[in-house]
């Protein structure tokens, strides 16, 4: 009977030790975890727990799905970022069954805080929301126009002073939108 409680003494001590094993060595892990920084022109960016890339920018903490190099292949032109830049406000517009909708109203929404550009958002439609008929035929020198678009392509490209983003997939949204941003804040040209 004595050597039975031996045997299990035995197999509760193995397995305590195994357990505080894995716990010190996940807890090690941790501790000296690879530091993921990378650098972009004169950003430094840092991946965090949360997967984004985190810079600082005009003394803001800013994040990002994407780094910048993932997205140079987007052609964004400088024209239409100095369009955005030398203006004081923009019109955001979509169809009203643009799936993207909600991340367009984010999206405009980023305008002032960042860019100190009023932006508003319309529709390319009669609609129950009460929002402005907007479309490329109200844009203006001193008001361009962003029309979002569903394509079977991504594209930015300008007719005038209105901007259109032609997006495939949400990812493709994410990444128009943050290619944007990225020159709006100097990181890519």
């Amino acid at each position: 009977m004595r050597k039975k409680h031996k045997e299990k003494d035995k197999k509760g001590i193995a397995l305590v030790l195994f357990i505080a094993f894995i716990m010190l060595t996940s807890t090690i892990g941790y501790v000296f975890k690879g530091d993921s920084k990378e650098k972009y022109n004169d950003f430094s960016f840092s991946i965090g727990d949360d997967q984004r890339w985190h810079t600082k920018i005009n003394g803001m903490q800013i994040s990002f799905k994407y780094f910048p190099a993932d997205l140079e292949k987007i052609n964004l032109s400088t024209e239409i970022v100095n369009k955005i830049k030398n203006t004081n406000m923009i019109y955001f517009t979509h169809n009203p069954e643009n799936y993207y909708s909600g991340d367009i109203a984010l999206l405009k929404e980023t305008f002032w805080p960042y860019f100190k550009i009023y932006a508003e958002i319309g529709l390319t439609e009669k609609n129950d929301f009460g929002l402005p008929l907007i479309d490329c035929n109200n844009a203006t020198f001193a008001a361009p126009v962003i029309y979002i678009s569903e394509s079977n392509q991504t594209d930015f490209y300008i007719d005038n002073d209105c901007i259109v983003f032609e997006i495939n997939s949400g990812e493709d949204f994410i990444a128009i939108k943050e290619r944007l941003l990225y020159s709006l804040f100097g990181v890519m040209e």
